[in-house]
């Protein structure tokens, strides 16, 4: 598996993993949310209606107590009760609707203690009629508000503690359906009983009520706009269940006095709510979660895609650049220009091919000099026959002096071509042949110092050097002998003797090997043609006559020998730049 491919793998896995594990703790808590926020608005929904039914039946209790106690005081009232009607019929039959109107009653009646209306505000024609069922079933309800009937819940919220409706209710309160002039309506209906003229008398009263959020299931009659499905004689958790799930309804039920046709009838109120808008809150969250890991595993992938061509493309362009990579060939540059850690490898590898390069190049030396060795040693023979002449004119000469003394200078004149012949090609021999070096000795030298002893002598020549220069690990004896052959090729370069030599020794700082040492020697001679430029580094190259061609050279490799790097810039007419580059002692050491 690739780079690019391991890149993108882990890229993948350190941000995907972490965003599923996220968006599964953010849909739990979004969802726990959700679900928490339902079940508070239903319960605050059902404790509005509690309220709502406590203050309808505290309000009938207060109003009918006061009512109780107008009649009492009140004697045409108490003469048309107690004696003949008589003139004060009309005035029993509408003295219920006159107090009903007064204190904002919808139910409201009068019965005697047979339970026969007297005086009706809601339905005037029932005046006569009886209501003893409804007056018996009232009278019966004084039990205390209790938990006996409590809620039946709903399965899903059997944690949730839902107030008792039942004890918002006060004592003889019931739920009844009272008819008006026009329909039949549900009330929450109290009764206060009292007494005039030693006969008991009660008030039947209330509110007619509507259930938004919940419905009255009663017998063979629902409440409500839509439940007709719901059976109230069957008002178990399972049947309730089951009505819920075919409505998608959460409900909540509990057993609630209730009055029909005069009898007591067992019926439920139930409080419910529509669980498909939670479910739709949850859905959106399930999409809304979906799109944003969609979104962030998109970007991941893209991100990753990006980051692992990112890293692997400079890396790759540097694999081919290091394939093209020749020792002998410096035109390969693996220098990017990036100042990321790739821009940085590339740099050091740069150095390292550069110091490889050094490196055979000194080896290359190496081997030319033990090349030359074995050619001097080759040579060694043509010298020895070059001496042969030599020593044997050397013999007869000595001869003729022992044995004829006078005839020495005729005899010197006679084998002097000989010897001049000899001398000549012996001459000849030794310009041509370089020598070994010996084994050179490395110390820290000072190079502007020992530039200052080579350019005693030199007319023409100006020396310039900083201060903190660094020092050259190096030869001494190598170091001067460069600056001797760098000082004659300059010196030799000015037209007949006129122009100038600069010598410059300066720093420099290299970001991956260290503090450097520059020698820098200008001449403003006549220059080299590119041709020469490119060639006069190597051995026994020279366009002087009668020049050995090893002047430079012997400059390139003791330079190397150094670890230095040497560069020339020259154009015919505009002079000519030798630069060498020394490493300093301290990035060696």
């Amino acid at each position: 598996m690739s780079t690019r491919w391991r890149i993108f793998l882990a890229a993948v896995v350190l941000v995907v993993v972490p965003a599923g594990m996220l968006a599964g703790f953010f849909r739990q808590r979004l969802r726990e949310t959700v679900s928490d926020d339902f079940i508070s608005q239903w319960r605050t929904e059902t404790t509005r209606q509690h309220d709502l039914l406590g203050r309808v039946s505290g309000r009938n209790e207060d109003q009918l107590q006061q009512m109780a106690a107008v009649a009492v005081d009140d004697n045409r009232l108490r003469l048309a009760l107690v004696g003949d009607p008589g003139e004060l019929a009309p005035f029993l039959r509408d003295y219920a609707g006159d107090l009903a109107r007064v204190a904002q009653m919808d139910v409201l009646e009068l019965v005697d203690a047979d339970g026969v209306i007297l005086s009706s505000a809601h339905y005037r024609n029932e005046f006569g009629t009886s209501d003893r069922g409804l007056l018996a079933t009232l009278a019966g309800l004084e039990r205390a508000p209790d938990a006996t009937d409590p809620w039946l819940e709903c399965p899903e919220f059997l944690a949730v503690d839902f107030i008792d409706v039942w004890s918002s209710l006060k004592a003889h309160s019931a739920f009844t359906f009272e008819r008006s002039a026009r329909e039949t309506r549900l009330a929450l209906v109290n009764s206060r009983a009292f007494e005039i003229g030693g006969r008991a008398f009660t008030w039947i009263g209330g509110q007619y009520v509507e259930f938004p959020d919940g419905i009255l299931a009663v017998a063979d009659t629902t409440i409500g706009p839509w439940y007709s499905e719901l059976d109230p004689r069957d008002v178990s958790p399972a049947s309730l269940a089951s009505w819920g799930e075919r409505l998608d309804r959460a409900w909540l039920a509990q057993r609630v006095p209730t009055v029909v046709d005069g009898e007591a009838t067992p019926a439920v109120l139930i409080a419910f709510a529509r669980r498909h808008d939670m479910h739709d809150q949850l859905r959106q969250i399930d999409q809304l979660i979906s799109i944003v890991f969609l979104a962030v595993i998109s970007g991941t992938f893209l991100l990753a895609a990006w980051l692992s061509g990112r890293l692997s493309r400079p890396l790759a362009a540097l694999a081919r650049q290091a394939a093209r990579v020749d020792l002998d060939d410096p035109a390969v540059d693996l220098a990017l220009d990036r100042r990321d850690e790739v821009g940085q490898l590339a740099r050091v590898l740069d150095a390292m091919v550069d110091r490889l390069r050094s490196g055979a190049r000194r080896l290359a030396h190496a081997e030319h000099r033990a090349t030359l060795g074995e050619v001097a040693r080759q040579v060694n023979h043509d010298l020895r026959n070059g001496i042969t002449p030599v020593r044997n004119v050397v013999r007869h000469l000595g001869e003729t002096a022992q044995r004829e003394p006078d005839q020495l200078a005729r005899v010197f004149s006679h084998r002097r071509g000989t010897l001049d012949s000899s001398l000549a090609y012996l001459e000849d021999l030794a310009g041509r042949y370089a020598r070994l070096a010996p084994e050179a000795r490395r110390e820290p030298c000072d190079l502007a110092a020992l530039a200052r002893e080579a350019v005693v002598g030199h007319e023409g020549v100006v020396l310039s050097h900083e201060p903190d220069a660094p020092r050259v690990l190096a030869d001494p004896v190598s170091l001067r002998r460069i600056l001797d052959n760098l000082l004659r090729n300059a010196v030799e370069a000015l037209p007949e003797g006129r122009g100038t030599v600069e010598v410059r020794v300066a720093s420099a700082d290299d970001a991956d090997l260290g503090p450097q040492c520059v020698l820098r020697v200008s001449d403003d001679g006549e220059g080299m043609a590119p041709e020469v430029r490119d060639h006069v580094l190597e051995d026994f190259f020279t366009t002087k006559p009668g020049g050995s061609g090893l002047g430079l050279s012997n400059v390139r490799r003791l330079a190397g020998d150094a670890g230095g790097r040497i560069t020339i810039d020259s154009e015919p007419g505009r002079g000519t730049t030798i630069t060498i580059i020394f490493p300093g002692a301290e990035s060696e050491s």
